[in-house]
Order: structure tokens, then C-alpha cells, then sequence
């Protein structure tokens, strides 16, 4: 969803959610500063009187009118990222891979801060 969320989405939430004029739903805590807020963090951190839940409806009914070209890449970025694994997604031995290559950037970088 964040991938256009800015440009595409958010006007419409915007507005639909203002047309809605559902009274007594404020879920606001503190805005975060919009240029402070990552693109990809977006749909959480901006507008947060809207419940998520009305951004996801919205974006989901966006996304099924979009030409197929658009969701396409949609899909595959968001199928690259379910690939990326970490140690808090993988199995054990990858877990023990993953720390072993992280174990060998951090010496690596310690070494050439030293020399």
C-alpha cells in the first residue's frame, strides 16, 4: 500500500472520510510532522484520525480499478518483500546464516575502521 499511498490513496481517504462524518471517532494521538514521516510508513503515520481499517477499504477498492500494469507491480513489489528474510521470519538455519554474514560485515567494517 505504500507504494502510492501519498499520491493515489491518501486524497481519496481524505475526502472520503470526511464525507463519511462518522462523529465520535477520533483515533489521533500526536500527529508526527508529515516531512518527518517515511513514504513507506504513510498509511499508518499520517491521517491518524482515520482508523486503518477505512484506509485499507479504500486502497483495496483503488487497487481493483487500477490498469493491470499498475497492480502487477504492486504484486511483485510486495512478493519482494515477503522474500527478504530476517532473523525474526526464518527458519533456524537461515537465522544462523543470516547472523554468521552479519557477523562477517561487522568484523570487516571494524577492521577497516581500525587500519
Amino acid at each position: 500500500m505504500s507504494l502510492y499511498y501519498d499520491t493515489r490513496i491518501r486524497p481519496v481517504v481524505v475526502k472520503e472520510w470526511a464525507e463519511a462524518g462518522i462523529p465520535n471517532m477520533d483515533f489521533s494521538r500526536s500527529e508526527p510532522p508529515e516531512d518527518q514521516v517515511d513514504s513507506g510508513d504513510s498509511h499508518l503515520l499520517k491521517d491518524t484520525k482515520v482508523p486503518l481499517c477505512f484506509k485499507n477499504e479504500v486502497a483495496q477498492r483503488l487497487f481493483m480499478a487500477e490498469e493491470e500494469h499498475i497492480k502487477e507491480v504492486v504484486r511483485s513489489t510486495r512478493e519482494a518483500e515477503l522474500l527478504v528474510k530476517n532473523v525474526y521470519d526464518a527458519n533456524e538455519e537461515d537465522q544462523r546464516e543470516l547472523v554468521r554474514e552479519y557477523h562477517k560485515y561487522v568484523i570487516g567494517f571494524i577492521l577497516r575502521i581500525l587500519n
